[in-house]
């Protein structure tokens, strides 16, 4: 199984706005058009989006991601970060064409799990209880031995200060749920950086994000501008390909 981990678009109502704004929006159409131009040679299933689709909450910026995105006819799943406005971005998800439940990615070999880790009006995440309650449940039902999930915020400081006051608040709670059952990897999005850890079993992964990174180890507001996206190959071990475009 080949996932594309797409996460951090931020795209606003006014495309060609200010500077941000058209630069997010550039940056989303070349991943489009470098997607389809590239297609068999990413050879990847499906397409998994970790949050912060829109950065202003508007309609009209899922109006464009989610056209986009069905224009590609790939079958791809959605998870909501804390810039997206969830009640817009649910209706944008109910009709879209090719948009499906992280779990319905999944195949014998790979059970696939999303989180909701956002909490209103907050950039930090949480993962409130009866979520977790839910997930340890379908942990131990499920018969198969791999197991991979995933969610906006991310789990464990990446050493950008920023970024890391309003990671994932009650990570341990996850990962220890977690550890009682075969899940090999989570991936997020969020800390706009390329990191991997191993915890015990499981890799954790971010994606980069697709509009721009934060500046490694910065406190302050500093922006590299530079476009990235990871794919994800579950298999009887994991790899991850980290792409810059």
């Amino acid at each position: 199984m080949r996932i594309l981990h797409l996460t951090d678009t931020h795209l606003f109502s006014d495309k060609s706005g200010d500077v941000q704004a058209k630069m997010h929006h550039e940056r989303f159409i070349n991943f489009i058009n470098h997607f389809n131009k590239n297609r068999k040679l990413l050879n990847v299933d499906s397409v998994i989006v970790t949050g912060d689709i829109s950065h202003d909450g508007s309609a009209i910026s899922y109006d464009v991601f989610f056209e986009n995105m069905d224009s590609l006819s790939i079958p791809y799943a959605v998870l909501p970060g804390n810039h997206d406005d969830l009640g817009n971005l649910d209706t944008a998800i109910k009709i879209a064409k090719h948009t499906v439940a992280v779990e319905q990615l999944s195949n014998a070999s790979w059970a696939l799990f999303g989180l909701n880790s956002v909490v209103p009006r907050e950039d930090y995440g949480f993962i409130n209880k009866d979520t977790l309650y839910k997930l340890r449940e379908d942990l131990t039902d499920t018969t198969c031995e791999n197991i991979a999930i995933f969610l906006h915020h991310h789990l464990v400081p990446v050493g950008t200060p920023l970024v890391d006051i309003c990671k994932l608040m009650n990570s341990d709670d996850l990962l220890t749920i977690c550890h009682d059952s075969p899940v090999k990897f989570i991936g997020t999005g969020h800390a706009h950086t390329l990191f991997q850890r191993k915890i015990d079993n499981i890799l954790v992964s971010v994606s980069p994000a697709l509009c721009s990174q934060w500046e490694n180890g910065t406190s302050a507001v500093s922006i590299v501008n530079n476009s990235g996206f990871s794919i994800i190959a579950l298999d009887k071990s994991i790899f991850i390909e980290t792409h810059f475009i």
